[in-house]
């Protein structure tokens, strides 16, 4: 301790002051001390089961643009049409999943990271606004802030926005209140290359820049969630000089333009890449129909977000009540209560707007907890500073006393906290058994730190850090033990790594369920067949062959999984269960017999067929093709019918693909497509043999009144959501989106 002190020197002194310049050793023990204890919080037990359905959803994006090469477009599950959300969680975990092997740790370290970036950006940008002291105890409310400290250690695209926003919201309110010299300037740019600005200027342009990678963090939400904050602060204050003043004006619109320089390379690229189809999917759909509800996304009444909050702050929800009050009833100086109506707008206006959207997932409300986390810690800066009169001693009372009916609803239902990062709030949790004991000491320890410190000013002193610490060892335990039991609930990964220990040489396996979790498809790297359970002839002829094979059921599904293997006559034993799900060993039976599969299968390529060889999934080949009826010139109305041939290039091909063919003119009017089973249905690509050679029917209609000058024919494979990708996609000429090119077609008028 004599060391610190000797080393901080004269610093020491400035824990109530304000930063005016640079960074002193008070500031720099202070980050020291967000990082070390973020960084060992954060990172407990780190490698826990990536959650459904973000987690493995997301890291799938990141590893599948990785293996093909790309970066501005991402890929998913063999298409580069993932549209839903912008690149900038992909392109931070690109590093990492490109370099090292892939594991949950190595996932979840990027935001992890990014996380304690912002922490120490926000104490750095409150120390200009407010005390050094008060922006350490907003830092470390925030960093043990429940909905935080979830997103933060979560393969999701929200803590990345949340954290650019509360910077940007930050920046905003230096450029506007904070006490800054007219004459202090900042130089932005190299040496010959740079330009020297007012350093309150700096910080608007920087507020714009923050939420131009908020538009590559999470779209939209970065214009209209500052928005929201701008428009309750000039409705509570009647301030429009604020924006719509010249002086002010002037500089948003060069602000806005570096927002445009940030935000709009990749979006540019996007729309020139991909066309109005990108713009369609992730403007209009993603984010209009969204707020709209027309999206099938959980809905709730306004009131919904007001729990969600308890739980995000837990225990620190207990002040926000009072932190409000006295947020507006300190320092009445116009400057200094315009600074807190404006953070107060940053949390009124975003909330009301996500509270009213028709789309409410719990984690939707997450952009408004940085701001209550810094309102609470003014609070407790001011509680600390004050002398605990009968008024302060009552706020305690009635703050405990919320903590603790907040900490009944955890205690009765602990997976809230869960469903921050996940939207399967219909599933059950495992048991805790160790969860209400170590909560209610904690917690009740927390209680009685402050029924003592109200009684002793000389335990007030050391009380806030008792606060602190059992806060943090309540969230080691919660990391310890909890997370990684709940996760297994929500994971399928057990049942792939007891598949892949059952079944060394890998036999088909796959997947009975009315969509395909986000796990599965994630560690079987798309190797893993998806057998929709309302489609029983494609269960049937996936099962009904020789061999063994394994299928991943949930537990709804399991009387009608085994009543279709009772019907072609296979047996099955459960290898491994984890809740809710099991993993078959499907064996025995009889071989169907396809009376009609020789109609289709050939010895050799009929002459005349034109050469294309385009591989898909490194299991099927696309050899050659030849027109049958018609010719490439046709009129309209007319039919074209063409053969194509394919080849197996493995045995024990994992997929029963479909033929997709789609019809597009240069004009865009009036596509026609022809999907058809492989074969149509009669040899499934299940059955095949390496080498097995098979012909295909394809039918080309060409609609009349249409205005295309030419149509061409794409065409490739898929198995219900999953597009095969075509391997080499360098020899053949194709889209871009797995669809090969496979013949033009000019249409005579």
């Amino acid at each position: 301790m004599q060391f610190l002190t000797t080393w901080l020197g004269q610093d020491a002194a400035t824990l109530n002051d304000r930063r005016a310049g640079r960074l002193n050793k008070l500031d720099k023990l202070f980050l020291i001390c967000i990082v070390v204890i973020g960084a060992i919080l954060y990172m407990v037990k780190l490698n826990y089961l990536l959650v459904d359905p973000w987690e493995s959803h997301y890291s799938q994006v990141t590893w599948e643009t990785i293996k093909h090469g790309a970066f501005g477009r991402l890929w998913y599950q063999g298409s580069n049409r993932f549209w839903s959300k912008p690149p900038l969680l992909f392109w931070l975990q690109m590093p990492f999943i490109g370099t090292l092997p892939i594991t949950e740790f190595v996932c979840r370290l990027p935001v992890v990271l990014f996380s304690l970036g912002i922490l120490s950006g926000v104490y750095m940008l409150l120390t200009r606004l407010f005390t050094r002291k008060m922006a350490a105890i907003s830092a470390f409310v925030m960093m043990m802030s429940p909905m935080y400290f979830q997103l933060s250690r979560q393969v999701m695209v929200d803590l990345p926005f949340i954290g650019l926003n509360i910077l940007a919201i930050l920046c905003a309110a230096l450029y506007f209140f904070g006490d800054i010299d007219e004459d202090e300037t900042v130089r932005v740019g190299f040496k010959k290359f740079g330009i020297t600005m007012s350093r309150r200027d700096f910080y608007l342009y920087l507020f714009y820049f923050f939420e131009g990678w908020g538009f590559l963090a999470k779209g939209l939400l970065s214009l209209i969630i500052p928005g929201a904050a701008f428009f309750i602060y000039m409705l509570i204050t009647a301030d429009f000089a604020a924006f719509f003043a010249w002086r002010n004006f002037k500089k948003h619109l060069i602000g806005f333009g570096v927002y445009l320089l940030v935000s709009m390379p990749w979006f540019i690229y996007m729309w020139v890449d991909a066309g109005y189809e990108f713009i369609n999917e992730f403007i209009i759909y993603h984010h209009f129909k969204r707020v709209q509800g027309d999206i099938h996304k959980p809905n709730d009444l306004w009131t919904l977000y007001l729990r969600v909050l308890g739980y995000a702050l837990f225990p620190w929800c207990a002040f926000i009540p009072m932190a409000i009050y006295r947020f507006f009833h300190s320092d009445s100086e116009g400057n200094a209560l315009k600074l807190r109506l404006f953070l107060f707008s940053a949390f009124v206006g975003p909330f009301f707007f996500l509270a009213f959207s028709s789309t409410k997932f719990h984690h939707y409300i997450a952009p408004v907890v940085p701001v209550l986390a810094i309102i609470v810690g003014y609070y407790i800066n001011g509680l600390w500073n004050a002398k605990w009169g009968l008024s302060r001693k009552l706020e305690i009372l009635t703050g405990l006393f919320i903590m603790g009916v907040v900490a009944r609803d955890i205690g009765d239902k602990f997976m809230v906290w869960m469903y921050m990062v996940t939207f399967y709030q219909e599933r059950t949790g495992p048991k805790l058994p160790a969860f209400i004991p170590v909560m209610a000491t904690v917690f009740a320890l927390f209680g009685l730190t402050f029924l003592i410190a109200i009684y002793s000013e000389r335990f007030k002193k050391w009380a806030l850090g008792i606060l602190f610490a059992l806060t943090a060892s309540f969230m080691i335990y919660f990391f310890f033990d909890a997370m990684p039991k709940i996760a297994t609930w929500y994971s399928y990964k057990p049942l792939w790594d007891a598949y892949e220990k059952d079944s060394p040489e890998r036999a088909p396996i796959a997947q009975y369920y009315k969509w395909l979790e986000k796990s599965l498809s994630f560690w079987s790297f798309n190797e893993i067949t998806f057998l929709a359970s309302d489609k029983e002839q494609a269960v049937l002829r996936f099962f009904d062959r020789p061999g063994v094979q394994y299928a991943i059921v949930k537990n709804p599904d399991k009387k009608r999984f085994e009543s279709l293997m009772k019907r072609v006559n296979k047996n099955f034993d459960v290898v491994a269960k984890v809740p809710q799900n099991f993993l078959y060993k499907v064996y025995g039976g009889n071989k169907k017999e396809f009376g009609n599969k020789d109609k289709y299968i050939i010895t050799s390529i009929p002459e005349g067929a034109i050469r294309v060889g385009a591989v898909f999934d490194n299991a099927v080949e696309l050899v050659s093709y030849r027109i049958l009826q018609g010719d490439t010139t046709p009129k309209e109305g007319e039919l074209v019918r063409i053969e194509v041939y394919f080849k197996a290039l493995r045995d024990n091909i994992p997929r029963d693909y479909t033929v997709f063919v789609h019809v597009e003119g240069d004009m865009r009017d009036k596509r026609t497509k022809d999907d058809q089973p492989m074969a149509m249905g009669e040899y499934p690509t299940t059955f095949w043999k390496k080498g097995d050679m098979v012909r295909h029917p394809i039918t080309v209609r060409i609609p009349g009144d249409n205005k295309n000058n030419y149509y061409w024919v794409l065409a490739g494979i898929y198995q219900e959501d999953i597009r095969a990708n075509i391997t080499n996609y360098q020899d053949v000429e194709h889209d871009g989106d797995n669809r090969l090119k496979l013949v033009k077609l000019d249409i005579q008028r």
